[in-house]
């Protein structure tokens, strides 16, 4: 059982502080957050305390004692107004980074216990829903099989009750076939579906239900998927997150996606900081439709949280699954930002792009936009959320062709996201522990 560390402030009096220490026992140190109104100096509080104290910056001091010693939680003795809403959520950020419990008079968070994968992965984690982190997902897994054998695992709310193994590899899906999925009563537009579909590697698949504030799941099928890998013959795996959710499995590396038109105080407060300060690389992505300045502040806030982070600003390009060119199409994805780009994108490839809806997970809106589509020979869909049981069925119920489109990350910064991928991976893999269990 390890020790507790103290967070205290000068604006109380250092008697007041040592007789809080008492009554808590088992105290290792102190870490001064800031304050003086009843603080004459550090070093007579560092005498009175009867523990070690740590100054300086704060979460610097705190992160180098959640290292360095053995810390079982950490206990909030502060107040404000030394210390704010904002900046507890950093502190519990950090605490949760380290596994460690942090609580304080009315508060507790207690990390998940982070298990450990059978083989080397990479988790592709995201700050919420609709940031595209699916997109990044499958372009990991493709850039992966230039220098290994990838599998996929995933955990959605559609995802099946029992871990299912989709071999992209060798199997095609056809709208045909995910439209009987559809009549069975499955969810044919799931993520471990379209990851297979759009980066040819084979995925399992399960259900999760219910999300924590830091991005744990109440319910998840992860580690019955875990043991079915553990028996398949590929030598990495790509843990990809759901909406602001991820595996509770401690992963080699980690690709944190974020998009420039999330709201800022969701990643540089609540627990925005635990996501980012997790990241070996961050994707921020919708770079090109938030514009330069929205863009530049994001990355700023990336920085300023984990600034060992490689940070990439990148924009969404269609990547069609079947030919376009020629044809009279109608795009359907979900959400309004993206369709100006992606329909500017199918005209370059050569298709007559005459309606779009960026309904697609809005099931109402997206009948109503199907209805009045005329004169098209195709229709172009992101596979999610409604694709299959309401687009793919519509059009082949008219004779329409289904392309389904995977959506391409491309930086819009210089830099080059396919070579920071790759030497993640061959980082991941060339640490592999011959050790795991």
């Amino acid at each position: 059982m390890g020790k507790r560390v103290v967070l205290i402030d000068g604006e109380h009096y250092p008697d007041v502080i040592r007789w809080a220490i008492e009554k808590l026992g088992d105290v290792c140190c102190a870490v001064f957050l800031g304050g003086a109104e009843k603080l004459d100096n550090l070093d007579a509080l560092g005498e009175a305390l009867g523990v070690p104290l740590y100054a300086g910056d704060p979460f610097r001091a705190l992160a180098d004692v959640l290292s360095s010693k053995r810390v079982s939680e950490v206990v909030d003795l502060s107040d404000e107004p030394v210390v704010d809403y904002e900046t507890r959520f950093r502190i519990a950020s950090l605490c949760l980074w380290h596994g460690v419990v942090y609580r304080g008079a009315d508060f507790e968070f207690r990390p998940r216990q982070m298990k450990r994968p059978p083989k080397p992965s990479i988790a592709v984690i995201g700050t919420g829903k609709r940031v595209g982190k699916t997109a990044v997902g499958g372009f990991v897994a493709r850039t992966l099989k230039e220098i290994s054998r990838p599998l996929i695992i995933t955990m959605s709310r559609g995802g099946p009750e029992r871990p299912e193994v989709v071999d992209g590899e060798r199997f095609e899906l056809t709208p045909e076939f995910l439209v009987q999925l559809a009549r069975e009563g499955r969810h044919a537009a799931s993520d471990h579906f379209e990851d297979a579909l759009t980066s040819r590697v084979t995925t399992i698949g399960c259900r999760r239900c219910g999300g924590g504030m830091a991005g744990f799941s109440f319910f998840d099928m992860v580690d019955e998927a875990m043991e079915t890998a553990r028996a398949m013959p590929h030598d990495i795996l790509i843990l990809e997150g759901s909406g602001a959710s991820f595996p509770a499995y401690r992963a080699d590396g980690y690709i944190t996606v974020v998009s420039a038109l999330q709201r800022e105080d969701y990643l540089r407060g609540y627990f925005g900081p635990f996501r980012l300060s997790l990241a070996d690389v961050v994707v921020v992505t919708m770079a090109e439709v938030a514009g330069e300045e929205r863009s530049r502040r994001v990355v700023k806030i990336v920085r300023e949280v984990n600034p060992r982070a490689d940070v990439h600003l990148v924009t969404f390009r269609p990547r069609p699954l079947g030919d376009v060119s020629g044809k009279r199409i109608a795009v359907v994805m979900t959400g309004e930002p993206g369709i100006g780009p992606a329909k500017s994108h199918f005209e370059r490839l050569g298709a007559e792009v005459l309606q779009v809806s960026p309904n697609l997970s809005r099931r109402p809106l997206l009948r109503r936009d199907l209805n009045a589509f005329t004169g098209i020979d195709a229709v172009a869909v992101e596979l999610k959320a409604a694709a299959v049981d309401v687009v793919t069925l519509w059009a082949l119920e008219r004779g329409i062709e289904v392309i389904y489109f995977d959506n391409e990350p491309v930086n819009v910064d210089g830099k080059d996201l396919r070579e920071a991928v790759l030497e993640l991976g061959k980082r991941v893999l060339g640490d592999k522990d011959d050790s795991r269990d």
